[in-house]
């Protein structure tokens, strides 16, 4: 005992002077805190990503549909998606005899290709046949097959080899 009091040891006397943080406690706090926030807007941003690659594939889906069935309820030789794609909906545009569209199934002749711009994504459309007997009451009945693609990006350019694929394929 010292003539003011119990002593104290070293590691007592620095405990007692230490009021906040250290600055490497402070910045080890904020780089964790950074890494979760950028963990957390990563995820979000790739959700946000697939779900609008979702949203393409489901309108690649439903446009060739809408194709397939258009064909099937006209004459097809005198079939023109443009007119019925530009009436069933005013914000697409349909362009005829466009490039970059996805091949022809074996078999297949292509009656014409086409490039629909529906909500900025740019879809590629080939509209080909199997039968060429095309009129009513044939012994076979005419096979439609309507491949739809789409680049990454959704922007113009060759689709031709992009993976994003839809196909359907209808009787007559």
């Amino acid at each position: 005992m010292g003539a003011n009091g119990p002593r104290r040891s070293a590691a007592d006397s620095w405990r007692g002077r230490q009021r906040g943080l250290t600055l490497i406690e402070v910045m080890l706090s904020i780089l964790v805190v950074t890494t979760i926030i950028l963990a957390a807007l990563a995820s979000r941003y790739l959700s946000v990503r697939q779900a609008r690659r979702g949203d393409a594939y489901n309108m690649a889906g439903n446009l060739g549909l809408l194709l397939v069935e258009g064909w099937r309820s006209t004459e097809p030789t005198l079939y023109n998606p443009t007119a019925l794609l530009g009436s069933f909906n005013p914000h697409m545009t349909v362009t005829s005899g466009a490039t970059g569209c996805p091949a022809a199934p074996g078999g297949f002749t292509t009656l014409n290709t086409y490039r629909v711009v529906l909500d900025n994504m740019n879809f590629y459309v080939r509209l080909a046949y199997a039968n060429p007997d095309l009129t009513v009451g044939a012994e076979h009945p005419a096979q439609l097959h309507a491949g739809v693609t789409f680049r990454n990006h959704y922007e113009a350019g060759d689709a031709s080899t992009s993976s994003n694929y839809v196909g359907l394929t209808t009787y007559r």
